[in-house]
């Protein structure tokens, strides 16, 4: 069951979005960027993650995680966007406190998705931890294990906010905060 964003709160504690757009969100969380993918990768949604990521990391070297979170309804991306992917990872080396992977569904369509992105967790040749889950509750409890400054449930709830602004269609374009056309 999906941690609801928390009354109490406050503003300080409300993500960073930096990007809600045409099936993909992008917060920064704290210590934590996450990539919300509703829809399925292409070139342009991964590169405007790349650049969050990499921003994130410019701005906390070694002192942020990342995770990426595939929603039942996006697709496995192709071949060249998990090699991508493994190479954007692997690229951050030591910057990255941790990665965590969550991939959501069940059944085959989720087993599928879970087997395709195992791949590219094996891949990785990167030294921080780098583990895949099936909740963003249980690798937000990872990652705080990794980060013990990070509230975990805190982190979750958060991750439910940016969903939240995803479903509503709240358009915010990376490149400015500015609205995304459309």
């Amino acid at each position: 069951m999906p941690v609801l964003f928390s009354r109490w709160m406050t503003q300080a504690a409300l993500p960073r979005i930096l990007h809600c757009a045409d099936g993909l969100a992008v917060a920064e969380l704290g210590t934590v960027c996450v990539a919300i993918w509703r829809s399925k990768s292409t070139w342009p949604r991964f590169e405007i993650q790349k650049a969050i990521l990499a921003d994130c990391v410019k701005r906390k070297p070694g002192g942020i995680a990342f995770m990426c979170v595939v929603e039942q309804t996006s697709e496995p991306p192709d071949e060249d966007l998990r090699k991508a992917s493994s190479k954007m990872i692997a690229d951050h080396g030591l910057q990255l406190t941790c990665v965590a992977g969550v991939i959501e569904g069940a059944g085959f369509r989720g087993a599928i998705t879970r087997s395709v992105l195992a791949g590219i967790v094996f891949l990785v040749r990167n030294p921080s931890p780098l583990k895949m889950f099936e909740s963003v509750e249980s690798a937000s409890r990872w990652i705080q294990s990794q980060m013990p400054g990070t509230a975990g449930s805190a982190l979750a709830s958060q991750v439910e906010y940016v969903r939240r602004k995803l479903d509503a269609d709240e358009h915010i374009d990376w490149r400015g905060g500015a609205p995304a056309p459309g």
